[in-house]
Order: C-alpha cells, then sequence, then structure tokens
C-alpha cells in the first residue's frame, strides 16, 4: 500500500511540476531520488527485521545511526532549495511588480501621446465646426477601440518618435531612482531596526545599570557598617588580648605558687622524713652503745674471772698460761673487731632509702 500511494503521489507531483521550469524539475527529481533511496532502504531493513525475530536493541541502534547521516543530508538539502526557491519566488515577484507598473507607465504615455497628436490634427484641420466635432469623436472611438490610426506627416512622426524616446528615457531614469529608492528604504528599515535595537539595548544596559548603581550603593552601606563592626570587633580583641595577657600572668602565678606548695610540702615530708631517721639514728646509737657497754663489762668481767683464776692456779704450768693469755688476746681481738665492723656498717648504711618517695608525695 505503501509504494502504490508513493507512486501515485509521484505521479500527481511529475504532472503538476510538468509546467515548472528546468531547474525546478531537477531540484524535484533529486528528492524524489533520494526519497526512494531512503524509503527502499527502510523496506530492507524491514524485511530484514521480519526475517530476524532475533533483533537485539544494539542492532536497531546501529540501524539508526546508519541511516541518521542520510537523514541529516536529506533534511539540509531540503532547507537549501527552500531558500533557494524562496529567493526566487520573491525575485519573480518583485520582477513581475516592475513589469507590470513599466507597462501601466508605458500604456499612460501611449494615451497622453496619442490624445497630443489628435489636439495637432485638430489645430492644423481647416473642416467646420461640425466636421471637428465628428472627427473628435471618431478619433476617441479610435483611441478607445485601438484602430489604427491614419498616416501621420514626417514632423508629426519625429515628434513623436523623440516625445517616446524621451518617456522611455525619463522611464528608465524611474526606475532606476525607484530601484534606488528601495534600496535607500532598505537600508533607512535595517537602519531603523538597528537602531530600535540598540534603543532597547540601551534600555536594558540602563536599567541594569540603575539596577547596578543600586546595588552598590547597598554593598557601600554594608562595607561601611561592615567597618564599624570591624573596628568594634578590633577594639574587642584588643580587651580581650590584654585578659589574656593577664590571665596567662595569674596563671603563671598560680602554677609558681602551685609548684612553690608542692615543693613546701616535699620540703616538709622531707623534714619529716629527716627527723624520723634522725631519731631512729639516735635509737640506733644508743642500742649500739647500750651493746658496747655490755660488752666491755663482759670483758671486764671476763677478764677479773680470769685474774681470780690465775690468781687460784698459780701452779699451772708457764706453757697453760701462755695458751690462756693468747686465747684471751685473740677472742678479745676478735670480738672488738666484729663490734667496731658493725658500727661502720650501721654509718655507711643510706638511711634515706628507708623514707617515702618525694615523687608519690
Amino acid at each position: 500500500m505503501t509504494t502504490k500511494e508513493e507512486k501515485g503521489t509521484c505521479n500527481q507531483s511529475r504532472r503538476s511540476c510538468s509546467s515548472h521550469p528546468a531547474w525546478l524539475l531537477s531540484t524535484l527529481a533529486e528528492m524524489d531520488e533520494r526519497m526512494k533511496m531512503l524509503a527502499l532502504n527502510g523496506n530492507t531493513n524491514r524485511k530484514v527485521e521480519g526475517g530476524d525475530a532475533t533483533d537485539t536493541f544494539a542492532q536497531r541502534a546501529e540501524s539508526y545511526y546508519q541511516k541518521r547521516p542520510q537523514l541529516l543530508a536529506l533534511l539540509q538539502d531540503l532547507y537549501n532549495a527552500y531558500l533557494t526557491l524562496a529567493d526566487r519566488y520573491s525575485q519573480t515577484q518583485t520582477l513581475a511588480k516592475q513589469y507590470n507598473h513599466h507597462h501601466r507607465r508605458q500604456s499612460s504615455t501611449l494615451s497622453q501621446i496619442q490624445a497630443l497628436h489628435l489636439d495637432g490634427q485638430e489645430d492644423t484641420n481647416s473642416y467646420d465646426e461640425e466636421d471637428d466635432d465628428i472627427g473628435a469623436v471618431s478619433d476617441v472611438e479610435s483611441s478607445l477601440s485601438y484602430q489604427p490610426q491614419p498616416p501621420l506627416p514626417m514632423h508629426a512622426k519625429l515628434d513623436v518618435e523623440a516625445m517616446i524616446a524621451e518617456v522611455v528615457m525619463k522611464n528608465v531614469e524611474c526606475d532606476i531612482l525607484l530601484h534606488e529608492v528601495s534600496m535607500v528604504e532598505r537600508r533607512f528599515g535595517e537602519s531603523t531596526r538597528k537602531i530600535e535595537l540598540q534603543k532597547s539595548l540601551l534600555e536594558v544596559l540602563e536599567s541594569e545599570r540603575m539596577i547596578l548603581l543600586n546595588e552598590n550603593v547597598r554593598l557601600g552601606y554594608k562595607v561601611s557598617a561592615l567597618m564599624e563592626e570591624n573596628k568594634g570587633l578590633a577594639s574587642e580583641s584588643l580587651f580581650m588580648k590584654r585578659k589574656a595577657g593577664e590571665l596567662a600572668r595569674c596563671v603563671l602565678k598560680m602554677r609558681e605558687d602551685h609548684r612553690v606548695c608542692m615543693l613546701s610540702r616535699k620540703i616538709e615530708d622531707l623534714q619529716g622524713q629527716i627527723h624520723g631517721l634522725e631519731k631512729r639514728n639516735k635509737e640506733y646509737y644508743e642500742q649500739l652503745m647500750k651493746r658496747d657497754q655490755e660488752v666491755e663489762r663482759q670483758l671486764l668481767k671476763s677478764k677479773n674471772k680470769k685474774k681470780k683464776k690465775l690468781g687460784l692456779e698459780v701452779c699451772f704450768q708457764v706453757h697453760k698460761l701462755k695458751m690462756v693469755e693468747n686465747a684471751d688476746v685473740n677472742v678479745n681481738g676478735k670480738d672488738g673487731g666484729k663490734v667496731f665492723k658493725w658500727w661502720d656498717r650501721v654509718k655507711n648504711l643510706d638511711l634515706f632509702i628507708c623514707g617515702p618517695n618525694p615523687s608519690s608525695i
């Protein structure tokens, strides 16, 4: 059905375009050929789609992108052909108007020339008034019915030809002037349009300028307010800096006082530890002194006992006495050495190790 309709439309277009010029027929033939090519491509694609049931979206997209440049080229050609047809149509319309205007002017000039010629004939002829009236009526009727004129004399023909030439020259000059006037009018119209556009642009720019001026004024007020706020903030920042300096000094003083307090507490604790250690040292010293005194007493007692034994045992042998004396000397040396060594060890002890840790305090 589509091919039959396309054939019918093509035949109708050919019949209607048989009266058109050759250039139009050539463009129409090219367009028909391109439309046929597109129709054939569409039919083949449809046949392929009907034969292959497993058609994917990618294949359709590929076929679309293959057809797209042809369609774009066809649309571009249609647009260019439409522009050329519009230009030629406007040119033919202007030429037809000029031809009609020129034809009307020529017909009016010919009627004026015929009227002048009839007036000259009326002046030259020496007919009676009745004959003149009849001749004038007959001349008017002949001019209205476009009947052939009677032969004119040579000087009248020359005058008429000169007048016709002058009229034609005047018409040509008038056409040239009209063309120039039309060009000037076009330029004037274009200039007026440009002026109107420029006026509208100026109005828009003026409105934008006023808006920008108002915005500038508003921003100026805003900047002044911000400057005042900045001054206030600067003064506040200076005040805060001063306060911060004072607070820093107070913090330093508090830290120093805290450190002094901590050190004083540590000193007091250390003094208490020293006092306690001194007490313990005195106690240990007293205990040692007591032990020394007891040891001395025991030694004295042992010496006294030995002396008593010596007094009683005079009859012992000398060798035994020597052995006893040597044993006493050795005993005394050993006990005294032990006591003095123990006392030296007590003195050399680091008694501060036994105190509390100052860092924990």
